[in-house]
């Protein structure tokens, strides 16, 4: 009996659609995919639909009450939703660093005076994160094929600054550099740290974060500490993690 393939709708919100690009370069990856998935809907691909989705993958965050709408119609005909990206996860704060935000007025065509940017969750349900500044396009394939097999995805658990000691790379704190890898989940293979560039969050906070520490550490290796950490530290307290 022939497996029924999955179908997949690729979403994006207020994005750069760099998440997107990141799928696409799987090639011939994403190609071995098609025997078990079908994309359903897709803008970039120049695909539309109106049918039921199994997955819905949806890039970018949420910046005006049109794009709550549009991702609420998503929502109801999806059966699983993945939120892409640090927009879609964060509301892209990990990446700007700016927990405060809540939205600003504007006079934007078309006709929009309220902008903001939130993630997806605070409108709808989502099952799944995949997150960075882009995805890393191995952990989009280990989540579709988890999909494919009815099993759960999980996130992981450890930090970027694990991935560094599994990898045996230098510690740029030691350095001096405000890396945030000990406070950032893990899941990216540490892969600006390995070229010499500090971690800037983009995957969000893992689990086990602890802020205060992280503060202290910058403070006794001579490290001016950022003044978003404070602002995190804040948020975090809140318990509006992400």
């Amino acid at each position: 009996m022939e497996r029924r393939k999955l179908k997949i709708g690729l979403f994006c919100l207020s994005s750069c659609e760099g998440c997107m690009v990141e799928i696409l370069n799987l090639e011939d990856k994403l190609l071995d995919l098609f025997e078990y998935i079908d994309i359903a809907e897709s803008r970039i691909l120049g695909i539309r639909t109106e049918e039921h989705l199994d997955v819905a993958f949806i890039e970018g965050c949420v910046m005006s009450d049109e794009e709550a709408e549009k991702l609420s119609e998503i929502r109801n005909r999806s059966k699983i939703v993945v939120a892409l990206g640090d927009c879609a996860c964060s509301g892209g704060k990990f990446m700007f660093k700016d927990f405060a935000f809540k939205g600003t007025k504007l006079d934007l065509p078309p006709s929009r005076k309220n902008v903001k940017a939130d993630p997806i969750d605070k409108y709808v349900s989502v099952e799944y994160y995949l997150r960075g500044c882009p995805i890393n396009n191995e952990e989009f394939l280990e989540l579709v094929n988890n999909i494919i097999l009815s099993k759960i995805f999980r996130e992981k658990t450890y930090s970027v600054c694990a991935e560094c000691i599994l990898y045996e790379k230098d510690c740029l704190i030691d350095k001096g550099y405000p890396c945030l890898g000990p406070i950032t989940m893990g899941g990216c293979n540490a892969i600006c740290p390995a070229n010499g560039k500090y971690c800037y969050g983009c995957r969000g906070l893992y689990e086990d974060a602890n802020i205060e520490s992280l503060i202290e550490i910058f403070r006794e290796k001579g490290i001016e500490v950022p003044k978003f950490l404070f602002e995190l530290k804040e948020v975090v307290v809140g318990g509006e993690k992400k």
